[in-house]
């Protein structure tokens, strides 16, 4: 039995679970997670203090450790956006991880460390206070600011500049500016723990990037940094966030395996990839390119010389959110032919190929003319892999690490659960019943997207409830081996992601 030690990003199904349930698709990998109390709980920082003891005691036996900086350093991804720690005390924290690795030299540390969002609206639900006001006001205050310094402004956007400068309380771009500085020095000082050969591998995932603003500005100076030091091979900067997991749990598992997988890419359409995803800021192909890379696998330009098919369903032309299908655009239909692209899969599956599914058609969440046309092919149970939830880059990471450790298990049950459960989490849920609850259910009961006003128990019964219905009247030909058995639950009390207590049982094991 192989052991990789795992921190996460924070205690939210797509961070902890996810990997996880990829880990099961191998008998011979194990996964050790601590125990979700040790993780904190949204806005609330773990305990750091009690979580490097829980990483002490268990490195001991693992051959690899995934490390999420944000978790061990400033609690988690909530509270490294919120902290009020200083510099030196965010690098004692650090530090520790230097100790880990002088007291287990033959350990293997992978790790992620995220450039701090700037998010372009008003809300103070994953943002300090006056985010809730001033959240849009200090993005543009950001992009102003570094447009200003690349390219210039003209004298309209200058004199909207000046606005911001009277309006916007200095108090507050104060603090904010002031943490971005802080987690920038912390970014700086990761980059100097490989360059000392500490950890082996950084991931540096992007969450909701622009093209300017301050989370652009961020990344120049750690690019540079990068570059500067030559560690563009040990470092990979990327679109991305919640993903992060996976793809180095691919990663450490393609390195105890001596292996390189071999991908050969499949699109929707023509456009596929020029298209630049909503919450990102590069063409959809150049994303895909560097999450391949960070997965530890490689393109080849034959389907015959592959070890699996990645078909990467995309928009024709401009991306929509998910809750707006299936009105879609024009040019989903006129500059994208998804019967082509099914039928190509088809063929595929058919000449013996394995082939995963990137649904990146819409934003947060799977498109449901695809999973209709899979499953009216019958080819649900032949697919090696299925995901299509939140961002473009979240999906590829998880698609993309599930098919490099299942391509060749035997465990057909575990390869349907990862895909039974990404279609009844990213489309079933957030593609058709998140909105419906939304607009026509939340306000019978007097409560709201961020506000649940004490029914969550209910809240989540009638998801549960949606889920299924939504389920059983398009899935009409795919999964029938299988006993569903299905509880919902609502990690961060909100309606933007579930998470699922999903058991899958075989029908001729429930009838004896």
């Amino acid at each position: 039995m192989t052991k990789i030690l795992y921190i996460p990003l924070d205690e939210r199904p797509c961070n902890l679970y996810y990997p996880q349930i990829i880990a099961r698709l191998k008998d011979e990998l194990e996964l050790v997670v601590p125990p979700v109390e040790l993780l904190g709980s949204k806005k609330q920082p773990a305990n750091i203090s009690r979580l490097w003891d829980w990483v002490k005691a268990k490195s001991a036996t693992c051959h690899s450790a995934i490390l999420s900086i944000e978790m061990l350093v400033y609690g988690g991804l909530l509270p490294s956006r919120l902290h009020q720690d200083s510099v030196e005390q965010l690098t004692e924290n650090l530090n520790q991880i230097r100790l880990l690795k002088q007291n287990n030299p033959e350990l293997q540390i992978l790790a992620s460390n995220l450039i701090m969002r700037t998010p372009a609206y008003n809300s103070s639900e994953e943002e300090p206070s006056y985010y809730q006001e001033f959240g849009e006001a200090i993005f543009h205050w950001g992009w102003f600011q570094d447009q200003q310094h690349r390219e210039g402004l003209t004298p309209q956007e200058k004199e909207k500049f000046a606005q911001l400068e009277r309006e916007l309380p200095q108090a507050y771009l104060a603090d904010y500016r002031t943490r971005r500085q802080r987690n920038r020095e912390i970014n700086q000082r990761v980059i100097n723990l490989v360059e000392e050969g500490i950890i082996s591998f950084l991931s540096i995932p992007q969450d909701d990037c622009a093209k300017y603003g301050f989370t652009a500005i961020d990344q120049q100076q750690i690019v540079l940094r990068i570059i500067e030091k030559r560690l563009q091979r040990r470092i990979h900067l990327y679109p991305g966030a919640d993903e992060v997991g996976c793809t180095l749990l691919a990663r450490a598992y393609s390195q105890l395996k001596g292996l390189r997988r071999k991908i050969y890419l499949l699109y929707s359409s023509v456009n596929s990839e020029t298209i630049i995803p909503l919450y990102e800021d590069r063409p959809l192909g150049e994303s895909l390119k560097s999450h391949i890379l960070a997965a530890g696998a490689q393109v080849v330009p034959s389907p015959h010389a592959a070890d699996f098919v990645l078909a990467v369903n995309t928009p024709g032309k401009r991306m929509q959110e998910a809750w707006d299908n299936p009105i879609k655009d024009l040019t989903y239909t006129s500059d994208r032919n998804l019967g082509f692209f099914v039928d190509c899969i088809e063929t595929f599956l058919a000449e013996g190929k394995p082939v995963a599914i990137a649904d990146v058609a819409f934003a947060n969440g799977g498109e449901t003319e695809l999973v209709q046309l899979l499953d009216d092919a019958a080819v649900w149970e032949q697919l090696l892999a299925y995901a299509g939830w939140n961002t473009s880059c979240n999906t590829i990471g998880t698609v993309l690490a599930n098919s490099i450790v299942g391509v060749d298990s035997c465990d057909r049950q575990a390869i349907d659960y990862n895909k039974i459960y990404h279609l009844l989490d990213g489309w079933a849920y957030q593609t058709v019943v998140r909105m419906d609850m939304v607009k026509h259910y939340l306000p019978t009961i007097g409560a709201s997207y961020y506000d649940f006003n004490g029914k969550e128990a209910q809240i989540n019964q009638e998801m549960e409830r949606k889920i299924w219905t939504v389920w059983k009247q398009l899935m009409r030909q795919s999964f029938s081996e299988w006993k569903l058995e299905m509880k919902i639950f609502s990690p961060w009390h909100r309606m933007f992601e579930i998470g699922l207590d999903l058991v899958i049982v075989a029908r001729e094991e429930t009838s004896k």
